[in-house]
């Protein structure tokens, strides 16, 4: 094994320890309950070893092991102020580029390769009763969080099109309607993160400036976006309202040197129902529709995301079906539909740790890609 491996392993282990003696999702997990605490946290752990299968180049048919695990730490600095931030290393399979860095094949197992450990997001927040103010660096709002998809990979495909690593500033409003539920009303204004938070560690990723052009990348805060999410319905004589949850998205991110703005709405709809103590079912649908992908005028890309998840403790089943509907008569390489297939079983080995084994056929750009993994999956909080 490289050197270079050896200190990436290093750097994960010494990190995590030194977490974990301090005291499942961009992973916007809710500390409102810590708010008042001094020091508060989130450890996610997700370490994979892949086999690829089958795939349309011979050379990228190997073994991958990679982690893709985070770190939410926060503080209370004042009465309803508080200091948060989400520390990744981005670790992802070949041929994936989303995080800043690109995984390529060069026929060679990847052991622990492309691995920046990046400041996802690093925000200033004040709260006060239902209305928080935020600003820093964060994940603009618009889907689901993309680890609320279960199964082994399930998340990989929503985190390559979610928008990332922004800065700016933005609010949130919560109602509560009684039996109409709970809302959540979260808008924000932002641009391309340009600030030296853009560089990454252990693989270097580069400093973004505005001169590097692109999407958003503007410095100004004029790419914006609007979602509202509701939960806890509630009906005397219908089970069906009382598990439901929803969200609907809005984005604009102005062209910068693209050759236009994008636009992106969604509509996310969750059940979930728990039938006793460690048995339940999940059943995820999202619809996202973007107009002018990436900045390019002729092409619009839209994905629906089928997602089952079932529980009977400690063993869990699930299965996400995403289609990937692309529209770009100008660009025929990048006018292929694609298909992504996963299908995992999880074991529980413990309350905050659990194993999976797990299927996954993606057809995307005329090109089919199979493989078997196995994954571990380490949580808990500070």
């Amino acid at each position: 094994m490289k050197i270079k491996t050896f200190i990436k392993l290093f750097a994960l282990i010494a990190l995590l320890q030194g977490v974990s003696h301090a005291a499942d999702d961009d992973h916007d997990h809710d500390h409102s309950a810590h708010a008042d605490e001094p020091f508060y946290g989130h450890v996610g752990i997700r370490l994979h070893a892949d086999h690829v299968n089958d795939a349309g180049e011979g050379e990228e048919e190997v073994n991958e092991l990679y982690t893709h695990s985070h770190i939410e730490l926060g503080s209370r600095i004042a009465e309803g102020l508080n200091i948060d931030t989400n520390l990744k290393i981005e670790g992802e399979a070949g041929g994936h580029s989303h995080g800043g860095v690109s995984r390529t094949h060069d026929g060679e197992s990847r052991i622990f390769e492309d691995h920046p450990l990046i400041v996802e997001s690093l925000t200033l927040t004040y709260s006060h009763e239902d209305f928080s103010a935020y600003l820093g660096k964060f994940n603009p709002k618009v889907g689901l969080d993309y680890h609320s998809f279960p199964g082994l990979w399930s998340y990989s495909m929503i985190e390559e099109y979610k928008i990332a690593e922004r800065i700016g500033a933005g609010f949130k409003y919560g109602a509560n309607l009684d039996d109409f539920g709970t809302h959540q009303l979260n808008i924000s204004a932002f641009h391309v993160d340009t600030t030296f938070l853009s560089d990454s560690l252990l693989d270097q990723r580069g400093h973004t400036s505005k001169e590097d052009g692109g999407l958003g990348n503007t410095e100004d805060f004029d790419s914006y976006s609007i979602s509202l999410g509701g939960k806890d319905f509630y009906s005397l004589d219908n089970n069906i309202a009382e598990r439901l949850s929803y969200r609907f998205g809005y984005a604009h991110q102005e062209a910068g040197t693209a050759e236009s703005d994008e636009e992106r709405y969604s509509a996310s709809i969750v059940y979930k129902e728990n039938f006793s103590e460690g048995i339940s079912k999940t059943f995820i649908i999202e619809y996202m529709n973007i107009e002018h992908y990436s900045g390019e005028e002729a092409h619009d890309r839209s994905y629906f995301t089928s997602s089952l998840g079932l529980k009977l403790y400690p063993w869990s089943f699930a299965t996400t079906y995403t289609f990937v509907d692309n529209d770009a008569p100008e660009e025929p390489d990048e006018n292929h539909d694609g298909k992504i297939l996963q299908i995992s079983i999880g074991y529980k080995v413990a309350s905050d740790v659990e194993v999976n084994f797990g299927f996954k056929r993606a057809d995307e750009e005329n090109e089919v890609n199979e493989r078997f993994g196995l994954g571990l999956k380490y949580s808990f909080e500070l």
